[in-house]
């Protein structure tokens, strides 16, 4: 039986999480404890109680000075340690327990038997960069039942973000509200009822280094090269795989013939070796929560790496969903009020002029090779096959149809991969094209299941000073490792002037990734090809995949081409993240109209009051203080718009990459990336060029050579 006082010194030293205590301080503490004890017992025995307070007084002291003179305990990266400590509530719980969630981490506090909880009990999540911009820690708030449901009494949430500025260690109490949904997704509207509801507090102790911010590399004028900045530079002297198998290509006399070639009808992996990637969001030391069912299936049928990467795919879905609780009728009704809202919204449309005819060409004259990678089933998509049956039944089909589309030699496809079932892998091929003395890099867009695992791995990773997609970036690492050394190598050898980078979708992006990783290295491929080399990049309506620091400063040597509202140019986490948010706003605006009028028979005047709802929302995530952040699109970026009044004409035009900012929920938005409408519409725009005087003859030869991008603003009639 203790004592008051070695009670409230075992207190204290709890509450310290930091500090290591040492031997000596321990052995006081029981020595105390034990000491106090036997005080009692005697005193219990006379009937007397006696309380030695200046003793525990001066304990306490020497204690709490030894703790302050002890090193604090290094936290470890990317994990957050909080401490569950009490509540105070305006009612009185009997059994309370708390939850915590962060994305798929979960745990629970002991049920408690006081009313105020006391716990104390501790519990430690990894953070990742991308989940310090995004995520909350909810902790909800149960009152537990024998015989009953146990009543859900309200959440308090703890935004990551918010925690730059603070301590490493601090106590604080967290507001908890009569609600189930998160603060990180509410509107404005559900804030000003909500938020109405505070129900009382609970108090943690948070102990967590927060992750610093990437810094954004300085560079010269935008006109000069772009050269590796100090920091890229001591990174690449690092990179010593890259650079041994770049110097092996070299001086392999046959290394312009070890090409792969391979084609996968049957879905079966390549035995050629390639070098092994690790998902660089997955670390092998990290604690990761388990999946029993995923892991015995996945153990069956799909590779540890690929079930690695479904594990990540899981844990994004989770963090993404965390406090989106509406039901598929509330989803559709969501879907169909931004419809509605964004028919009666412009698209910004900046006044550059139009392109010049030299720059669509160029275009339109890459966009074939883009186009080709897709195989027979893209080329028949767009009605220039020979027939769906016949070019099915071809002998390696897709690379026959490739051949045929480009209207090459069969021995000017130098390696080309067709599959499907690799991730971080896209199918590729590389060709060389005599019209303009250049290599073609084509990566295939998003068309398998494991393209779109690719894509969903969505994940913010540090990179260069900035931000980029982790998937796409994998992927560029997996063509940076496997197939550049042999390019190098057969542009040196060949007097090949300019490698031409081109992709559409999920491949504009990588192609876009895999350009600036080649720009970092340009020093060494000016010396093998004696100061006589270029490096190009073509993204056909491209992924967003980096930082707009990072997207501005590659201006000169990566061009972008959307078609109009496109929604795949516009989407990356923090985007969809501002659409969630949208999409909650919607369904608590529309709350007033019912299905019926949503979907039926509502007029004019019954939209007013939800629309002018929704565009509160969405002003509200324009002027909010901290901002989701974006990905955008890399490089120059042009438009191609049809004219309002001559539906049947397109104009291309200089846009700006800001247009990623916002995805605009239109019944056109993804229709406008398939294939076939970019097919249609640089030879539409290049008729409305042509109304453009030039000076220049048009030639691919002409349009290879050009560095830069020049606007011409169209005459006033």
């Amino acid at each position: 039986m203790s004592t008051p006082q070695a009670t409230a010194i075992a207190q204290v030293i709890t509450d310290i999480p930091r500090p290591v205590l040492s031997t000596s301080s321990s052995s006081l503490l029981t020595t105390a404890t034990m000491s106090s004890s036997t005080t009692t017992l005697s005193d219990t025995s006379t009937n007397t109680t006696v309380i030695t307070s200046s003793a525990a007084a001066q304990l306490l002291s020497r204690v709490s000075e030894e703790i302050k003179q002890r090193p604090w305990r290094a936290l470890p990266d990317k994990r957050l340690q909080i401490n569950v400590k009490r509540i105070d509530l305006n009612e009185v719980l009997q059994r309370p327990y708390v939850i915590l969630t962060l994305g798929d981490q979960t745990y629970q506090t002991s049920t408690s038997e006081r009313e105020h909880g006391d716990w104390n009990e501790g519990f430690e999540f990894r953070v990742t960069y991308h989940a310090q911009l995004f995520d909350s820690i909810q902790l909800d708030l149960y009152d537990r039942s024998i015989l009953l449901r146990d009543r859900h009494v309200g959440r308090a949430e703890i935004k990551l973000s918010h925690l730059e500025g603070l301590p490493e260690s601090f106590t604080s109490f967290y507001e908890i509200w009569d609600r189930t949904k998160s603060v990180s997704t509410m509107s404005n509207l559900a804030g000003k009822k909500t938020l109405s509801s505070n129900i009382g507090a609970i108090q943690l102790r948070i102990h967590y280094r927060y992750q610093q911010a990437p810094q954004p590399e300085e560079i010269g004028e935008p006109t000069a090269p772009i050269v590796p900045a100090p920091k890229i530079a001591s990174e690449l002297e690092n990179d010593a795989d890259f650079l041994a198998q770049l110097s092996e290509a070299m001086l392999d006399d046959a290394s312009d013939t070890r090409f792969q070639k391979y084609e996968d009808p049957n879905n079966k992996e390549s035995n050629a070796q390639q070098t092994e990637l690790k998902f660089a969001t997955v670390d092998d030391d990290e604690i990761v929560v388990q999946y029993p069912i995923l892991d015995m299936v996945g153990s069956w049928t799909i590779a540890p790496e690929t079930q690695k990467v479904v594990k990540a795919v899981i844990r994004m879905v989770s963090a993404f969903g965390q406090g989106f609780e509406l039901t598929n009728a509330q989803i559709l009704t969501a879907v169909v009020v931004l419809e509605r809202y964004y028919r009666d919204v412009t698209s910004e449309r900046i006044d550059t002029g139009l392109a010049t005819l030299e720059q669509v060409e160029h275009a339109g004259y890459f966009w074939r090779f883009s186009m080709a990678c897709y195989g027979w089933a893209g080329i028949n998509f767009v009605g220039k096959g020979n027939g769906i049956i016949k070019d099915f039944i071809r002998w390696r089909s897709d690379h026959a149809c490739a051949v045929d589309f480009l209207r090459i030699p069969k021995e000017d496809l130098l390696a080309y991969e067709f599959h499907t079932s690799k991730v971080f892998h896209p199918s590729y091929y590389v060709a060389l094209d005599r019209a303009t003395n250049s290599i073609v890099l084509a990566i295939r867009g998003t068309m398998s299941a494991f393209d779109t695992l690719t894509d969903l791995v969505c994940e913010y990773q540090q990179w260069k000073g900035g931000l980029v997609h982790g998937g796409m970036k994998t992927s560029a690492d997996w063509f940076m490792k496997n197939l550049v050394p042999q390019i190098v190598a057969y542009i040196s050898k060949h007097k090949v002037s300019v490698l031409n980078i081109v992709g559409h979708s999920l491949g504009a992006g990588t192609a876009s990734i895999l350009t600036m990783m080649l720009l970092d290295h340009q020093r060494e491929f000016q010396t093998f090809m004696n100061g006589n080399f270029r490096i190009q990049c073509h993204a056909f309506a491209p992924a967003c995949s980096v930082s707009k620091d990072l997207a501005d400063r590659y201006r000169d040597n990566i061009r972008c081409y959307v078609y109009e509202d496109d929604i795949v140019s516009r989407l990356s986490y923090g985007s969809m993240m501002d659409v969630k948010t949208m999409m909650l706003g919607a369904v608590e605006a529309a709350a007033h109209m019912g299905l019926t009028k949503v979907f039926l028979t509502g007029t004019d005047e019954d939209w007013k009051p939800t629309l002018r709802a929704v565009s509160e929302v969405r002003q509200q995530i324009k002027t909010a203080a901290i901002q989701h952040p974006k990905l955008y699109i890399a490089g120059a970026v042009f438009q191609l718009w049809r004219k309002v009044d001559e539906q049947d004409c397109v104009e291309m035009k200089p846009a700006s990459n800001r247009l990623c900012e916002e995805v605009l929920i239109k019944s056109a938005a993804l229709s406008q990336h398939l294939l076939g409408i970019l097919d249609n519409a640089f030879p539409k725009a290049r008729e409305s060029s042509m109304m453009i005087p030039s000076n220049r003859t048009v030639s691919p030869t002409t349009l290879a050579k050009e560095p830069h991008i020049q606007l011409i603003r169209k005459k006033s009639s």
